[in-house]
């Protein structure tokens, strides 16, 4: 799997989980972390990016997933940004607007200053370990 398609799989998990103050379980293969020893490498800087990116996802999610509601008439479940030929069943509006939620997603992570790779390390961490989880909340609950 490459980076991009792990960015868009983890993000839209993490995003999720962040919002409901957990973080989902994900699989990512062959990629493997120390978490104790990777954890202690997470500032609060990094942190604070990562829940500020996340929160700006979430809500870019809420809104797409709205529009394209609106125009498909029914609940989409979750929308997988590393599987894009599943937006190839949405109306052409829909499927521009599921594409462009995929490639803002990743902007906001970069301009928040972290890259794809970092994110997705951050949200294997927090899964991973309990008293950086506890941190990332305590982060979201200052915001």
């Amino acid at each position: 799997m490459k980076v991009g398609s792990q960015f868009f799989l983890v993000c839209g998990l993490a995003v999720f989980g962040v919002s409901l103050g957990i973080v989902p379980e994900y699989n990512q293969g062959s990629i493997s972390i120390e978490s104790k020893a990777m954890a202690q490498n997470v500032s609060d800087e990094d942190l604070k990016k990562y829940a500020q990116a996340a929160i700006e996802i979430e809500n870019l999610r809420k809104t797409t997933y709205s529009n394209i509601e609106g125009i498909v008439g029914k609940s989409m479940g979750q929308m997988s940004c590393n599987q894009r030929q599943s937006f190839s069943q949405l109306p052409d509006n829909a499927r521009n607007m599921a594409i462009e939620y995929c490639d803002q997603s990743e902007t906001i992570v970069k301009n928040h200053g972290l890259s794809v790779n970092r994110f997705n390390q951050i949200t294997q961490q927090v899964k991973q370990n309990p008293s950086l989880k506890q941190r990332l909340q305590s982060i979201i609950g200052q915001m």
